[in-house]
């Protein structure tokens, strides 16, 4: 397998057409929890065998520029498992990334940013999710796959129905 196929070469690549095809490298610098936090305010109650909370998802994704090609990736997690009303817990989550570009065109920096970065943090924010919640005293939580692009394409089309404007995150389709 090429470097061209994984997508990790450097330089320009032509298609079958000869158009040019814009590659880029990243390299993940670090990766880390910013900030996590669990309550269980209604345990023990709430631990009983016959409680099965309903799971509430929010995820949204930051990123700021450090330096010349160079950013901090955010991928929050805001999980609630509610039963009859009342939140059994809480969990939130900032895992946080630091990826440097090459060759990466203007037009696509926010798209690497919002669905590619957030593509390679999600694995390991899950693995925490589920770990948290097994020692919060409840069955692992597996968090289903996001789809970054679908949420990052709804995104620009409401920016471009709302004449540009910056909208807030949305919850992923089958998440919440």
């Amino acid at each position: 397998m090429t470097d061209t196929e994984t997508g990790n070469a450097t330089g320009n690549a032509t298609d079958a057409a000869g158009n040019a095809i814009n590659t880029f490298s990243m390299t993940v610098k670090a990766q880390y929890i910013k900030d996590l936090s669990f309550e269980n305010p209604k345990a023990p109650w709430s631990l009983r065998a016959d409680i099965r909370p309903d799971i509430e998802i929010g995820v949204d994704v930051r990123a700021e520029r450090m330096a010349d090609n160079v950013y901090e990736v955010q991928l929050l997690l805001n999980v609630n498992g509610v039963h009859e009303g009342d939140k059994v817990f809480i969990l939130e989550l900032n895992y946080a990334g630091v990826f440097q570009f090459e060759n990466v065109r203007a037009d696509q920096v926010e798209y690497v940013l919002m669905v590619e970065c957030a593509r390679l943090l999600f694995p390991f924010a899950r693995q925490i999710v589920g770990q948290i919640t097994t020692e919060g005293g409840y069955p692992p939580l597996h968090i289903q796959p996001i789809d970054f692009l679908g949420v990052f394409q709804k995104n620009e089309l409401q920016r471009q129905e709302n004449g540009g404007v910056d909208v807030a995150s949305i919850t992923p389709e089958g998440t919440a």
